[in-house]
């Protein structure tokens, strides 16, 4: 067999980098918008609380909490036929329940004090459940239609993105070498290749594992045929039986099926002390996350679920009760190969063991990825424009597609901080009673962000960047001030007081803001021009660094 030569190498690396570029760039834009929101939803329960100021200072959770919240629930329901209670714990000091009644339908909200029981009307608002749900669903209302399409789109975005990663590694012949090479005072190409270079490889193994656990978590839609071919049934795939066993319940385990229309029964209230005390003799010192109950034919059944910050993998154990009596039905902790690592891949992609420290570390890595995306995008436009320059000496108009994609560049990734900050704004100025206030907030969002696309259709420039980043700052800045104006949550009160989780989310405004603005200030126009003149100085004396141009931001600008 003929040994490869150089040449055969070279050119399986050019196909390799031809995949690279155009993988990213065709759904670079949503990738970016993706990667972005699930960052933030890193914090997600810290945005649902600072959106939701009425939870502000309730008191610690009293030792009968889920058996108060229970009967207020029954109060407030008396004909409930299915619940699920998540308890208080250092992230979330609220009670929250979800419930349907006879009539059926989506589950139903209700907030509870952790001492009373007694619910808590709060606004209406999506907090940062949007953030969670547009990352892998492109939520666009608090009740989606579109939330299975949306998934799939996802999911196409997200294999090209792990194409984009897996060609990227065998593209970077120095990958060791780009780790520790960042010169941003190069400005033009070589800065944003920098930039990509250092995002791109400092964190890989996170990229590779946050991507490739994201299709996982969706593998029942994305890859069926094996499901189909394990599980057979009488009308296609036997999908209840293969769910029912990723959660470790047996055939007699699973709930028993009612026929369309037949009534459920209303649950009974149960007795949880000696339920919760079985629990806590069979897990010992590991804390209670919450409770479910329901219907199980003419059974109610009553299961007690482990917390799921306690361990690495998601799907925590579980333990099912009879209502009436109390008796242990059945422990369910399934821990078979295949499934535990499933459980892991889902765990490490959520993140829900993480602390403190380590949330902090995941939502670094989530920017540096967010920052990979951006500066691959602005890189394909630095590219070519310099191309063309070297051409002649005057800098030639955007042709229709480069300009199309600077445009793109400045409304979706400069226009998404800015809707960011808008959708939070909202929440503090929109009115309390307003019908459909959660898609009001939704609505300012998006209308913020189609503002952003018409400005970048307008200026694909660095006035464009600059005038959304500066926004976006001013916004960000802005909201420990609407904070202080609009809820008793302000950092006056929450500092003094050491409530780090709510003042910490208006220090961390505060901080964006800075930087915003500090990226806007880098990037304003007459900063550029100045730029692009030292360096058409410096090349008419001889050097080989093309100038910058208006059209494009140089990195170290």
């Amino acid at each position: 067999m003929k040994p490869k030569t150089t040449h055969d190498r070279e050119g399986f690396r050019q196909a390799m980098a031809w995949l690279h570029t155009w993988s990213g760039l065709i759904l670079g834009w949503l990738l970016f918008a993706i990667f972005f929101t699930g960052t933030l939803s890193f914090f997600k329960t810290e945005f649902n609380l600072w959106m939701r100021p009425e939870l502000h200072a309730l008191p610690p959770a009293s030792a009968d909490v889920a058996e108060r919240a229970q009967q207020a629930l029954h109060r407030k329901v008396p004909d409930v036929t299915q619940w699920f209670m998540r308890l208080p714990d250092e992230r979330q000091p609220g009670v929250t329940i979800l419930w349907r009644g006879k009539e059926g339908g989506r589950f139903k909200t209700l907030l509870m004090n952790p001492q009373t029981g007694e619910a808590i009307e709060t606004r209406d608002t999506m907090g940062g459940e949007f953030f969670y749900r547009f990352h892998f669903e492109l939520r666009t209302a608090q009740k989606g239609r579109w939330t299975l399409e949306g998934r799939w789109v996802v999911g196409v975005a997200t294999m090209l993105m792990f194409i984009a990663l897996l060609t990227g590694v065998v593209t970077h012949r120095r990958i060791f070498k780009d780790f520790f090479t960042f010169r941003p005072t190069k400005g033009g190409q070589r800065a944003w290749l920098d930039a990509h270079n250092v995002s791109g490889v400092l964190v890989l193994p996170f990229y590779l594992m946050i991507t490739f656990s994201g299709l996982m978590i969706f593998h029942s839609m994305y890859m069926p045929s094996g499901i189909a071919a394990a599980y057979p049934g009488p009308k296609g795939t036997d999908s209840q039986t293969y769910f029912a066993e990723m959660q470790g319940d047996t055939a007699s385990g699973r709930s028993a099926r009612r026929a369309p229309g037949e009534a459920v029964p209303a649950l009974p209230l149960t007795d949880l002390a000696p339920v919760l005390a079985s629990a806590h003799r069979t897990w010992g010192d590991a804390r209670i996350g919450g409770l479910s109950a329901r219907r199980d034919g003419d059974r109610a059944v009553i299961e007690v679920t482990r917390h799921d910050g306690d361990r690495l993998q998601y799907g925590p154990a579980r333990m099912r009760f009879d209502a009436v009596t109390g008796e242990t039905l059945a422990l369910i902790d399934p821990d078979s190969p295949a499934l535990r690592t499933y459980r892991v891949l889902y765990g490490l992609h959520l993140a829900r063991f993480a602390g403190p420290g380590m949330r902090w570390g995941l939502f670094g890595f989530g920017v540096l990825g967010s920052l990979m995306i951006a500066t691959g995008m602005v890189l394909w436009s630095v590219k070519r424009r310099q191309q063309a320059q070297r051409k002649g000496a005057a800098a030639p108009p955007l042709r229709r597609g480069e300009r199309l994609v600077a445009s793109l560049n400045v409304a979706l990734l400069g226009g998404l901080p800015l809707a960011t900050g808008v959708f939070l704004a909202s929440n503090r100025l929109l009115p309390l009673d307003l019908e459909g206030r959660a898609d009001a907030e939704l609505s300012c969002f998006f209308g913020a962000w189609g503002l952003a696309l018409l400005i970048g259709i307008v200026r694909p420039d660095r006035w464009g960047w600059s005038a959304l980043l500066g926004l976006a700052g001013a916004v960000f800045a802005a909201l420990p001030v609407l904070n202080a104006f609009t809820t008793h949550t302000h950092l006056g009160v929450t500092l003094p007081a050491g409530e780090w989780m709510w003042a910490g989310m208006d220090l961390s405004f505060l901080a964006t803001g800075a930087l915003l603005g500090w990226m806007a200030w880098r990037l304003r126009p007459a900063r550029g021009a100045k730029v692009a003149a030292t360096r058409g100085r410096s090349t008419e004396s001889g050097s080989a660094t093309p100038p910058s141009t208006p059209s494009t931001p140089a990195a170290g600008a």
